[in-house]
């Protein structure tokens, strides 16, 4: 062996040597823990622990961020219900009047657990001891006291199976973080009932009633059945050889059925009545369409995607006319009042960039940064009433928005995270440094009167 091949294998074994070394050094450095800091902002993330075995919330806003719930203190006015995704969120409410007392409720995405807040305290508590894995979405209706919530069933090839379950007054619920002796005796009894397999699409009576209404594939034409939370009765009340509806219930009343939107696809909406079974074309021929609808269906609230942007319009169906609105949405985003049928509430995006809406935005290509805006269906306009950057809160692409009875609160879910969130849309007590009305000025807007014209190949409704 050669002098040169020495000093190749010389170098090679020095350099070997030394990264060892430093690897060695590097790895017995202990690394210093950086603390993050609590978020600012009542109710947002952060979560708490339970001791001694108790029920863990799991999901519960941190009590570390200067608002602590049931403590007396100030009640935040915008406030993060849950630190977890949930599937839906609904209100549940007693007593009337001056008694009125406002609860609201939701479902976890991950096993299913159901948690109840008072609004008046913000004290949450699980209302339920079972567990439901991989729930997707959650139903709430008659007044909070039954739920659909739908999963996919991994051991059926991801059949998409629904429930219903019925909550039923006889146990007292179990504060988030506090354990009992007999914790099997602290939750709601509870009523789980099997709906048939094959439900493509399921709705709620939005006026807190008993009823529901749910779209079955057959393999041919869809069946719509209406039916109630209490007694079961399914009647059959709808058939389509088309097939992709989105329904909807404003009102026991009334049942509209939408179909799936899409950016570039005409959509059309059509009323039904779920006691004489008549069908109605009301809007028609619009690309993008999704819509929201009044408790009697005397105005309905609709975006439709123009040069890539969804325009807001106010329809009115008694006179067949449409007003175009100065807000930019997507309708979905959108609750009318169950106090003043002439009132709706939108989730609004601060900025909208261009895209095929609202597909992108179902997609999650796409998120919004939302400002609440109120409309009045009588003087046509709409007016900015809430930034939720006003209270320190992140940016919120609502969705899923539900009011309280009195109109008093705004239930919704941040779709972002997938958390829950409630507003207090009236003020308990003036406060002078925080100004969240602003009104835009607005026009008379030109009404528009539309045709209604059935297209052949909507024909085949019964």
């Amino acid at each position: 062996m050669n002098r040169r091949t020495l000093l190749i294998i010389s170098a090679v074994v020095l350099i070997f040597t030394v990264v060892g070394g430093v690897y060695w050094f590097l790895s017995k450095k202990t690394v210093p823990i950086v603390s993050v800091p609590t978020p600012t902002f009542p109710g947002s993330s952060g979560g708490i622990s339970s001791s001694g075995g108790g029920v863990s919330g799991g999901g519960a806003p941190s009590m570390n961020n200067g608002f602590k719930p049931g403590s007396g203190a100030p009640l935040p006015r915008l406030y993060e219900l849950h630190n977890l995704p949930v599937a839906g969120v609904g209100f549940y409410e007693t007593g009337k009047g001056k008694t009125l007392a406002v609860r609201t409720r939701y479902m976890e995405k991950g096993l299913g657990n159901i948690f109840e807040t008072p609004v008046d305290t913000f004290v949450e508590s699980r209302i339920s001891n079972e567990t439901h894995p991989q729930v997707a979405e959650a139903i709430w209706g008659n007044n909070g006291n039954s739920v659909i919530f739908r999963f996919l069933d991994n051991k059926n090839d991801g059949l998409i199976k629904t429930h219903l379950l019925n909550l039923t007054i006889g146990a007292t619920s179990l504060p988030v973080g506090t354990t009992t002796p007999d914790q099997q005796n602290s939750f709601l009894k509870t009523e789980e009932i099997f709906l048939p397999d094959y439900i493509s699409f399921a709705s709620a009576a939005a006026d807190m009633s008993d009823n529901f209404f749910f779209l079955k594939e057959t393999g041919g034409p869809v069946v719509g059945y209406n039916t109630d939370f209490k007694d079961r009765k399914e009647s059959e009340i709808f058939n389509s050889e088309f097939t992709e509806w989105l329904p909807q219930y404003p009102s026991k009343n009334l049942i509209t059925l939408n179909t799936k939107p899409s950016a570039n696809v005409p959509g059309y909406l059509f009323f039904l009545n779920p006691k004489t079974k008549a069908v109605s074309r009301v809007l028609g021929e619009v690309n993008g369409l999704t819509t929201s609808t009044n408790s009697d269906g005397s105005f309905v609230l609709y975006s439709e995607t123009v040069n890539k942007v969804p325009q807001v319009s106010l329809f009115d169906v008694t006179k067949n006319t449409k007003y175009p609105l100065p807000i930019q949405t997507i309708a979905d985003k959108c609750v009318w009042s169950l106090k003043d049928k002439n009132t709706a509430f939108c989730a609004v995006p601060q900025s909208l960039p261009q895209a095929d809406y609202p597909d992108k935005w179902y997609q999650g290509v796409f998120g919004f940064i939302d400002s609440l805006w109120q409309v009045n269906s009588l003087t046509h306009t709409a007016t900015k009433i809430m930034d939720p950057g006003t209270y320190g809160a992140p940016g919120l692409d609502m969705t899923n928005l539900t009011l309280s009875s009195d109109d008093s609160y705004l239930l919704f879910i941040n779709k972002d995270t997938g958390n829950p969130w409630v507003y207090r849309l009236t003020e308990i007590a003036p406060n002078p440094t925080t100004n969240t009305t602003t009104t835009t000025p607005t026009t008379t807007p030109t009404p528009t009167v539309l045709p209604s014209v059935i297209p052949s190949d909507m024909q085949k409704i019964k």
